[in-house]
């Protein structure tokens, strides 16, 4: 039996409003991944929320608890580098230097100079600061909890996962690109992008930017440039994909500029 009307609006969200919208309008557009993109703003705008009234009971941003966190999940003595800090929160260093700035006059943390480096300063978390952090992250674990409460606890692994799978293909790039048998692997996202600008088909893979010489890829007549899409009949997207026991064959199907080829790679 089909859902009633009152189930099925139950079941939908604004998002599925707006992809009925243009499909009305621009049946043509190829609207599939606003159902992700658009969910996931919007439920960041929800979660950003719910978050930030937890902090505001302590007088201090999400970004002001972040920077505590960071300093806390170190371990003892709490200390990290300014300029590792910055990197870790991801900020500028005049926004680093803002956000400490009103930290030290909660007395939260304190800056000291690096003793391995009087050009330097290190950030450490006080003991006001880590009394702080005892007292808002059980709040805030439990709030966490709650705004996932729509999901069973499979559920939210299911959802880890792929989002696990998402963030590592922004991640994974450049400098930290996945390295595998000798091969320096791009995500599919990048590979889509750098193919698209040479005039090759838009195909989702593995791009290879770099092998090793006497590597299993170079053995296996993998070459930089190709653009792994499946292991045997399976398509690839991340890593993942081509994970095998050590000293077994890996079929794979490339693709060297836009035609196919196949190689067998013996992982080691």
């Amino acid at each position: 039996m089909g859902m009633s009307r009152s189930e099925e609006t139950a079941s939908r969200d604004s998002v599925d409003a707006v992809i009925d919208q243009w499909a009305r309008e621009r049946p043509d557009l190829p609207v599939a991944p606003v159902g992700v993109v658009t969910r996931l703003a919007r439920v960041r705008t929800h979660l950003d929320a719910a978050l930030a009234e937890v902090f505001a009971g302590f007088d201090l941003t999400p970004a002001d608890f972040q920077a505590l966190v960071t300093l806390r999940r170190i371990g003892s003595p709490y200390r990290m580098g300014q300029a590792r800090l910055m990197d870790a929160l991801g900020l500028t260093s005049g926004t680093v230097s803002v956000r400490l700035a009103r930290l030290e006059q909660r007395g939260v943390v304190v800056r000291e100079p690096d003793p391995a480096d009087k050009r330097s300063s290190t950030v450490r978390l006080t003991d006001k600061g880590l009394e702080l952090f005892d007292r808002i992250a059980p709040l805030h674990l439990t709030s966490e909890d709650r705004l996932l409460s729509a999901l069973t606890p499979d559920e939210q692994t299911q959802l880890a996962n792929l989002l696990r799978k998402l963030l590592a293909s922004f991640e994974h790039t450049g400098p930290q690109a996945a390295r595998m048998w000798g091969m320096t692997l791009e995500p599919a996202r990048t590979a889509r992008l750098r193919r698209a600008a040479v005039g090759l088909s838009d195909r989702p893979g593995l791009l290879v930017t770099h092998v090793a010489a006497d590597s299993p890829a170079h053995r296996a007549g993998i070459k930089c440039g190709d653009l792994i899409t499946h292991r045997t009949t399976r398509p690839v997207r991340t890593t993942e994909d081509l994970t095998a026991p050590d000293g077994q064959p890996v079929a794979l199907r490339l693709l060297r500029g836009d035609r196919r080829v196949e190689a067998t790679l013996f992982a080691s």
